[in-house]
């Protein structure tokens, strides 16, 4: 008597502040607001411009994301990192020449290295002019620093460890799905902030995220490794190289299993030499899928990824000339993609249900929506 119940969902999930609907609550709400405003300051409008003849209607806007309530970060680094309980047994191989370098001293996160560029950029400049270049500008808006990802990780990490104390300090799986949490917060705001996304209605915003997340995860950790990874290594977004062998080591039948199908498909994109535009365009491709199941603008889904599609060949076909066959061989990467993103849910919620993941994030949110909408 006078106890109080947990919120606990039917499959054990914990209940908690739902942290991805709120996203688009507050766009709905500031879109309303912003019409009304129009409605109220119109025929104010009219009074002070004689020479019109009729109220002048403002160009249609997109939504205007609200500041996130955690950092935005944008490169994933789950799949591939040993799932013991104690802390972070890695072996750090020095960063590239190119590499800008931060110190934080005497505290257990501290960067090895920073990337001063974006993941999959090229040291020279693409020769776009003839590709579509201001297509392919439109989708590469958004892309974010790599040094201001690596401190807002660190930041977060920071924080987190300093709430806890200097006795309780984060496990390997924790900081892992830490780090995967802010991750998918600034997929998110990547997506929201897309011209082209934008164009789309909230309702099918939220479905497109909600069926492709994991593919986004795995896409950024797969393009971390082809631009910054080394030779049986995995890089972090801390800066810091794990061996993979030191993974293998200490990871159970799943994780290896997922370690080494990631590693392979990181060798097949090497062999490739996918550049930065190629990676983006394959984010939206994943993005923009047509046959996910409630979308409602379905034809301009589909009309979204067959524009994307054909910028992809010609920037393939026109930038790499020596490789005819690059834009086949991409696409037949993306069903490997989807299969090691699937892969990586079952094994999140295997540990969600051993009680292992972390609760109240939108890692476990997105995790926990996908599979209850599964039939």
């Amino acid at each position: 008597v006078g106890g109080e119940l947990p919120s606990v969902r039917a499959d054990r999930m914990r209940g908690g502040r739902n942290k991805f609907g709120p996203l688009y609550r507050r766009d709905r709400q500031m879109k309303q607001r912003r019409m009304y405003n129009q409605e109220q300051t119109a025929p104010n409008r009219i009074k002070t411009e004689p020479a019109q003849t009729h109220c002048p209607h403002a160009p249609r806007r997109g939504l205007t994301p609200p500041s996130l309530p955690y950092p935005a970060l944008y490169h994933c680094t789950l799949p591939g990192y040993p799932q013991e309980k104690g802390g972070i047994h890695s072996s750090c191989s020095s960063a590239p020449a190119n590499y800008a370098g931060h110190s934080t001293q005497n505290h257990p996160f501290t960067p090895r290295s920073t990337p001063a560029s974006s993941p999959c950029s090229t040291p020279t400049a693409s020769p776009l002019a003839t590709v579509t270049p201001s297509f392919l500008g439109q989708l590469l808006e958004g892309e974010q620093d790599e040094s201001q990802l690596c401190a807002k990780v660190l930041a977060s990490l920071q924080r987190e460890q300093a709430n806890r104390g200097k006795h309780d300090r984060l496990n390997t799986f924790s900081i892992m799905c830490k780090m995967a949490d802010q991750t998918l917060f600034g997929l998110v705001e990547w997506a929201r902030n897309s011209s082209l996304f934008k164009e789309l209605k909230v309702e099918d915003q939220m479905v497109l995220l909600q069926s492709c997340w994991s593919e986004l995860l795995v896409l950024d950790h797969l393009c971390r490794q082809v631009t910054y990874g080394k030779e049986s290594c995995i890089y972090l977004v801390t800066g810091q190289q794990i061996e993979v062998s030191t993974i293998l080591s200490q990871a159970g039948a799943t994780l290896s299993s997922l370690v080494s199908r990631t590693q392979d498909l990181v060798s097949k994109f090497k062999a490739l030499q996918l550049d930065r535009h190629e990676f983006v365009c394959l984010k939206y491709l994943v993005l923009f899928n047509p046959d996910v199941k409630s979308v409602q603008s379905r034809r301009q889904v589909e009309q979204t990824q067959e524009k994307v599609n054909r910028a992809l060949m010609e920037h393939t076909q026109q930038c790499h000339s020596g490789q005819s066959d690059k834009f086949g061989q991409l696409l037949l990467r993306l069903p490997e993609v989807r299969s090691i993103s699937l892969q990586v849910e079952e094994y999140l919620y295997q540990r969600h249900l051993l009680g292992d993941l972390p609760c109240n994030s939108l890692l476990s949110e997105m995790l926990y929506g996908k599979k209850a909408c599964e039939p």
